[in-house]
């Protein structure tokens, strides 16, 4: 027996001698209703219980959660920390490397000059030499 108001407006009990009630339809309408009352009660404490346990693992996901966002945003902030020193890092390595070919260049520059010099001693001595020599044979 489900124990409402209803289930229990519906018990007829035989009268007995006029206004009494029979004494055994009582004790055994008051046996039903002490049984329900108890096994609702029962089920009650069960329903509180898992509400409790419910409640205990909704708390513990929520902070499970908060603590996984936590995590996750430190560890956005120091991938974007981690990532803007090699950008710096790259940056100075390539004004680095941009100095070296610019130095390179210069020094290209001066190496070709002074190869052309070179080639214009010797070519300028070798032209001396062979002006020598026609100057020396015509005179012959």
């Amino acid at each position: 027996m489900i124990l409402t108001k209803e289930t229990i407006d519906m018990v007829k009990l035989t009268k007995k001698f006029g206004k009494c009630y029979d004494a055994q339809e009582v004790d055994s309408l008051l046996d039903e209703i002490g049984e329900a009352a108890e096994k609702q009660c029962r089920e009650l404490e069960q329903l509180r219980s898992i509400r409790t346990e419910y409640y205990q693992m909704k708390n513990q996901i929520s902070e499970a959660l908060l603590a996984a966002q936590q995590t996750a945003k430190e560890m956005l902030e120091q991938t974007q920390s981690k990532c803007d020193d090699e950008l710096t890092a790259l940056q100075q390595h390539k004004i680095t490397l941009q100095q070296q070919i610019s130095s390179l260049e210069k020094y290209k520059i001066l190496e070709i000059e002074k190869i052309r010099r070179d080639l214009e001693k010797l070519l300028g001595d070798s032209k001396s030499d062979e002006a020598s020599e026609r100057e020396t044979a015509i005179s012959k």
